[in-house]
């Protein structure tokens, strides 16, 4: 269960780590100034602008905002589940 759990916390930190990518990219296309020091915490600063730019263009908001959320919460339950996993080997 604990390897399982860390795959799953592998894999949906890279998938997160695409999505923020797309949503930073679509920002950037828009001529909105990023910051690269900190870009991590750049995908919560813009995240109303992505949504916003996203709206305008197709009328919903973009994939990759939901995208980003959920595997937030994967990743969050990959969390638990090691946890869970490391507390019952004791």
């Amino acid at each position: 269960m604990l390897l399982a759990g860390l795959i799953s916390l592998l894999v949906t930190s890279l998938v997160n780590f695409y999505f923020s990518i797309q949503i930073l990219r679509r920002v950037t296309a828009a001529e909105i100034k990023i910051s690269f020091f900190e870009i991590r915490w750049q995908v919560h600063k813009h995240l109303k602008d992505y949504c916003r730019l996203t709206r305008q263009d197709d009328g919903r908001i973009g994939r990759a905002f939901y995208g980003y959320w959920l595997t937030i919460v994967l990743m969050l339950l990959s969390v638990v589940v090691i946890l869970v996993s490391v507390g019952g080997m004791q």
